[in-house]
């Protein structure tokens, strides 16, 4: 199966952990804006620490960057407000109808269009135009084509061996994208001809079109190769939203290079979309930002209207300025005195919140253990594949050797919980509500009985020094490298806490070019067969987390815990195909138990999510997996007083 890896911390808002973004930031003695100051109702200003990594929908796998797009750019569906299991439609006027799809023994979602779309410079929007939005998300090949490449895949128009997947690189896959680009690139989906028509309806293929008002989504084409339980959730993510292919075709359209589609540089900078906002003024450096105004040919008034409870549907209130400044003292500073309405942190730690929380104009709202789940959950691994940590014993004795009551109030000042994985709390069919499995806990005298038992007993171990692998984001972790080698000493393990950047974190868990894992090596302070490890949500869906952190591939543990077991891997992939609740229960408890009694991977806290705003900002809807702020899946429901 194929590896889950990613790039993206989705929720933004202030959160005791971190937010993915791109370097390069500079200090700034204050924000600047010039719709922004005390006492304006004109324009809601928000303090943002990191900058887009693209504005294309289709390229950008980042907290910002998604922050950016969800609010001009729109898809078939999305979340339904708070919820995390239902959803509503956007472009599509429901959730679609599900049947069964004789060609591929899976299912079909098939989705009935909104009529009177269009893109905010007038061009309509109908099922060709979805159809181009999809093709095109899955040829770029970029970060969140994973999400898509699960249930779909390019196509050959061959009714009789269709392209998925699976296919041959050489002799089928390369040369179906260079004709698909080519089509992609020189039809007039507004009003393509019937051979293009005939073309986009053949039903052997990921995403057919019925009718200009009418396209099925159909599953088993991509790397699950079967049904999908969580469909709606994976196509709520900005690469499936709608594009507008003569825009695009006016900026240089696709381009691939041996068939893999390359990033165009005028959409990854500015943007054209079907959303209650228009985006302007963008400038992506340290003291720039981009400006929000309401769209003017905006459709979805009169369907809001209709579903006046559907807030995704809802035209904008009020515009909106965002300022990229990574200085949290002047984020405060800006909160405090009314500059800004709403801030976006790239780390911020108990102290912060206890400022913050002292001044009256400002709300410092702990949300839910579902927003902190999905912002990140954390865990220590252990490589299961590398002496000292090959030993059961060792991993356990260790795994009781820590004192998470200790982490959690002194290195988090009590703004964390701890929990079960591989599924974090909060997520459907995760282990912490009923628990199965309890929380691992601190029980020194069991450490030593299990170091006695191992390899390492008598101290044979104290003389070598481990690597320790943490993430240099803040207080609170370098706290807890420090907390867990005291911890560890007890028990005669020594470890050296070394701090790495979130880019070089990520180069650990890959591999170089001759195929070596990174962690192995010296780079970045390795070899780290210890550290610190974590994963955030692109959407909502127990897989989405046991693809990464449960199956030997994810990138939580090829190169990290090494962790791999047969069961584990089949069952990630069953479950995610499998909708019976008696099943999943099943499947997700036994994986559970296999990974809790391996000690490879010791999960050890969810750091509480807050949402930072002031007094006069009203309207914002939380959505777990919402990336603007504060904790909404669109600007277009707030406004100010």
């Amino acid at each position: 199966m194929k590896p889950r890896t990613r790039n993206i911390v989705v929720i933004v808002i202030v959160v005791i952990v971190i937010a993915a973004g791109v370097g390069g930031y500079y200090a700034l003695q204050h924000s600047t804006a010039s719709n922004c100051g005390p006492n304006q109702t004109k324009y809601i200003c928000i303090d943002q620490a990191e900058i887009p990594d693209s504005l294309d929908p289709d390229v950008t796998f980042s907290t910002p960057g998604w922050a950016a797009v969800q609010q001009v750019y729109q898809g078939l569906v999305n979340y339904n407000g708070s919820s995390v299991t239902s959803f509503s439609g956007v472009l599509a006027t429901n959730n679609g109808t599900v049947s069964y799809n004789p060609a591929t023994g899976n299912s079909t979602y098939t989705f009935q269009l909104r009529s009177g779309v269009v893109f905010s410079n007038g061009d309509p929007y109908n099922a060709y135009v979805q159809w181009y939005s999809f093709y095109r998300s899955l040829l770029l090949a970029q970060g969140p084509q994973f999400i898509l490449e699960q249930n779909f895949y390019s196509t050959n128009f061959d009714t009789t061996n269709p392209l998925s997947y699976y296919s041959n690189l050489t002799s089928q896959i390369i040369p179906a994208n260079n004709t698909l680009v080519n089509d992609l690139n020189t039809w007039n989906f507004f009003t393509p001809t019937q051979s293009e028509i005939a073309l986009m309806e053949q039903p052997n293929q990921s995403f057919q079109v019925i009718n200009n008002q009418s396209i099925a989504l159909n599953l088993g084409y991509g790397y699950l190769a079967t049904n999908y339980t969580y469909l709606l959730a994976s196509i709520s993510a900005p690469n499936s939203y709608a594009v507008d292919p003569a825009w695009v075709d006016d900026h240089g359209g696709i381009q691939l290079i041996d068939g893999v589609g390359q990033v165009n540089d005028y959409t990854s900078i500015n943007t054209l979309g079907t959303g209650p906002y228009v985006l302007n003024g963008y400038n992506p450096a340290g003291g720039g930002g981009y400006t929000l105004t309401p769209n003017p040919k905006y459709w979805g008034a009169s369907a809001f209207a209709t579903q006046p409870w559907n807030n995704n549907l809802q035209p904008a209130n009020t515009s909106v300025e965002v300022i990229f400044q990574d200085t949290i003292d002047i984020t405060i500073n800006d909160l405090k005195n009314g500059n800004v309405q709403g801030a976006s942190f790239a780390y911020v730690g108990p102290s912060t919140i206890a400022q913050l929380s002292g001044y009256s104009n400002v709300v410092v709202d702990p949300l839910s253990t579902i927003y902190g789940a999905t912002s990140g959950s954390w865990w220590i691994f252990l490589n299961s594949s590398v002496y000292p940590f090959n030993n059961l014993s060792v991993r356990e004795a260790i795994t009781h050797a820590i004192n998470y009551n200790q982490i959690t109030t002194d290195a988090f000042g009590g703004y964390a919980a701890p929990w079960v994985g591989p599924v974090p709390p909060s997520y459907p069919y995760n282990n912490n509500v009923t628990a199965k499995e309890p929380y691992y806990s601190y029980n020194l005298a069991l450490a030593k009985q299990e170091i006695q038992a191992s390899p390492c007993a008598n101290a044979a171990c104290k003389g070598t020094t481990m690597n320790y692998m943490y993430l240099d984001i803040g207080a609170d972790w370098a706290e807890t490298a420090d907390l867990l080698q005291i911890d560890l000493a007890a028990i005669n393990i020594t470890i050296n806490p070394v701090p790495v950047s979130l880019d070089e974190l990520y180069e650990e868990q890959g591999v170089d070019s001759d195929g070596q894992c990174v962690s192995a090596t010296t780079a970045n302070g390795g070899p780290f067969y210890m550290g610190q490890e974590f994963y955030t949500s692109d959407y909502i869906s127990p897989d989405d987390w046991t693809q990464n952190d449960a199956v030997n591939l994810g990138s939580a543990n090829r190169c990290m815990a090494g962790f791999n077991n047969a069961t584990v891997n089949t069952l990630t992939y069953t479950a995610a195909s499998d909708s019976n609740p008696s099943d999943l229960t099943q499947y997700y408890t036994t994986m559970t138990q296999i990974m809790y009694e391996n000690y490879s991977e010791i999960w050890l806290v969810v750091p509480t999510s807050f949402a930072v705003y002031t007094t006069n900002l009203h309207g914002y809807v939380f959505n777990p997996m919402a990336s603007a702020e504060p904790f909404s899946i669109g600007f277009n429901t707030q406004w100010l007083s």
